[in-house]
């Protein structure tokens, strides 16, 4: 993170969940920090992801597509 300005934040967690934290943290060897920033960066990655998905999918069904759940595709092709 060269050059980059950082913000600094706070958050509390429960006594377990630190303690959690700490295990991984040491476990792992990373700072509670770098874990801290990529499990955010990961999260807002996969809420990224999932909102690209549902767009696609409304796009799909809105073009006349139909779709099938693993169910529905079990039953056809076994």
């Amino acid at each position: 993170m060269n050059n980059v300005v950082t913000t600094p934040i706070s958050v509390r967690f429960s006594q377990e969940l630190n303690s959690l934290l700490n295990a991984t943290i040491e476990e792992n060897n990373i700072t509670k920090t770098d874990f801290i920033r990529q499990a955010v960066i990961e999260k807002i990655e996969d809420m990224y992801d999932i909102k690209v998905a549902d767009e696609a999918h409304q796009e799909w069904v809105a073009g006349g597509k139909k779709t099938f759940t693993h169910e529905e595709m079990m039953k056809r092709y076994g």
